[in-house]
């Protein structure tokens, strides 16, 4: 008896005990299938050449595939050939430790994890921790499948115990596989999220719900050196954390399309691969944003070559785009606001009180979003808040309709947190964090009742609040009220909005009688 036969037959005795009769029967004849396939291969014992064979051996047919696959694990496990299939996955993968033992061993370790403590361990822990955040079966599971990448990444470096450089350089393949096109975006955050949820685990103990950076450092030290000081010369002038960060995001991107790893590199710079560079700009980014991107890009330049990193300044070149605004502000027409009103009551609970906060009171979404219980003044009906844009205070009235709406949701629906959350709206699925943008409830409630604003196509929350301006213009409400109710600080910032003034913008227009005159020294 060969030893494969060996292997069934310990096999198929232990399955005795545990399936019915003619279950057992069907296992029988398909590993009788899998030694016929061993005779045709001229094949005696278990390997992973027969396993390949027998499970491409199966007629097309999804059920005798998995079958096949099933009694391929068994027979590998039996046999503890330790194969893999055909993604390089193993067949019968190291069980987890066990909760319990997880816990304990746990209960008085030092952080951030400095002996040797096994991957697996830390994975555990790892869902663990995140319990907390009420996660769908779902998503749990897509955590799983990434910590199972993960954990198979160790193994095939020959490892089990934990390792965050051996962890860092799986991201940056993982990096790498997405600027490919080799693995797809959902995939790439779901896998990068797993891997830091690890090394926070390892590093604290446990896990809070976070932004992570994507990885903005470069691979070169030289390279990173480079950035960094870029970065520390636009703090020195003061500038926002959001405007440095596009600064950032222009300045990965130009160095990546450029093809520059090394600080030597920036000599190779030529108005061809500024040419590229602004070229791919084009195609990750719209008109507007490009207008934004061209100038920085500009700036760039001339760092580089203030800095002596590029012999010559390529910044005179890059021209800044031009964008025209064809028409004036989109707005909503006051019959279709009345629809959208008269549907509110079927949208849900927080969506009714976004909405009315945008269309009756012209917040913008970033307020909305960041929009605190402490901000809402219910003894005296007011909303008091910091606008995020301008960092300037703002006073408005809490509107009956928009403090019912926001009660009900608060009181109703809004999610339970027990750590004093300040922010009013959250996520509806866990983690219950606040929301980053309301333009998908925006965009999605005007798809639905077929909504198109006049003068454009905008779906966002500007649209709500371009068509309280236009409410307050037609009803000869002064600017300088509405410039208060916006939130402006500059009279440049009501440009866009009172364009929205047609009959007082027609009368500004010139007629055509001064065609074909001629003019000199004054006089026709």
């Amino acid at each position: 008896m060969t030893k494969l036969e060996n292997t069934i037959c310990t096999v198929l005795e232990q399955l005795r005990h545990e399936l019915a009769d003619e279950t057992w029967e069907s296992r029988r004849r398909y590993f009788n299938q899998l030694l016929h396939c061993a005779d045709l291969l001229g094949i005696s014992e278990p390997c992973s050449e027969l396993y390949d064979a027998y499970i491409a051996d199966d007629n097309g047919s999804p059920e005798r595939k998995s079958m096949h696959l099933r009694c391929v694990r068994l027979i590998d496990k039996a046999a503890g050939t330790k194969a893999k299939n055909e993604h390089g996955i193993l067949f019968n993968a190291p069980p987890m430790p066990d909760e319990t033992e997880i816990e304990m061993f746990f209960d008085n370790q030092d952080y951030p994890i400095s002996s040797d403590v096994g991957i697996d361990y830390i994975i555990v822990k790892a869902e663990i921790e995140m319990r907390h955040l009420c996660l769908t079966t779902s998503t749990v599971g897509q955590y799983k499948h990434s910590w199972v990448d993960i954990r198979r990444y160790f193994l095939d470096f020959g490892t089990t115990w934990y390792d965050e450089k051996l962890l860092q350089k799986y991201i940056q393949g993982i990096n790498d596989l997405r600027d490919m096109g080799s693995m797809k975006t959902w995939k790439w955050k779901i896998n990068r999220k797993a891997a830091h949820v690890l090394i926070e685990v390892a590093n604290t103990g446990s896990f809070n719900w976070k932004h992570i950076s994507r990885g903005t450092t470069f691979s070169s030290s030289e390279l990173e050196s480079v950035r960094l000081k870029y970065l520390h010369s636009l703090e020195q002038r003061n500038l926002r954390k959001s405007t440095i960060s596009l600064h950032d995001y222009v300045l990965r991107n130009t160095l990546r399309f450029a093809g520059v790893g090394s600080p030597d590199d920036f000599a190779s710079l030529s108005p061809e691969s500024i040419q590229l560079i602004i070229f791919k700009f084009s195609n990750i980014c719209n008109s507007r944003s490009m207008a934004t991107i061209l100038p920085i890009l500009r700036s760039q330049l001339g760092y580089f070559h203030d800095k002596g990193l590029a012999s010559k300044d390529l910044s005179g070149i890059v021209m800044s785009a031009f964008v025209q605004r064809s028409t004036v502000a989109a707005y909503i027409s006051a019959t279709d606001q009345e629809r959208l009103i008269m549907q509110l009551d079927k949208e849900t609970k927080r969506n009714k009180a976004i909405i009315l906060l945008a269309m009756k009171l012209g917040l913008r979404d970033c307020d909305i979003c960041n929009l605190t219980f402490k901000d809402i003044d219910w003894r005296k009906d007011k909303i008091k808040l910091n606008q995020e844009k301008t960092g300037e205070p703002l006073i408005l009235p809490l509107l009956p309709d928009v403090g019912n709406a926001l009660t009900d949701y608060i009181l109703n629906e809004r999610p339970e947190r027990y750590d004093r959350y300040p922010f009013v709206f959250l996520r509806r699925q866990a983690p219950y964090n606040k929301l980053s943008s309301i333009y998908p409830i925006c965009s999605k409630y005007l798809d639905r009742h077929g909504i198109t604003p006049v003068n454009g196509n905008a779906k966002g929350a500007h649209v709500f609040r371009y068509t309280m301006v236009h409410r307050l213009l037609s009803a000869k409400v002064p600017h300088q009220v509405i410039t208060d109710t916006l939130g402006h600080t500059s009279k440049e910032s009501d440009k866009p909005y009172i364009s929205m003034e047609s009959s007082m913008l027609s009368m500004c227009a010139l007629d055509l009688s001064v065609i074909g005159s001629v003019f000199w020294n004054g006089g026709v």
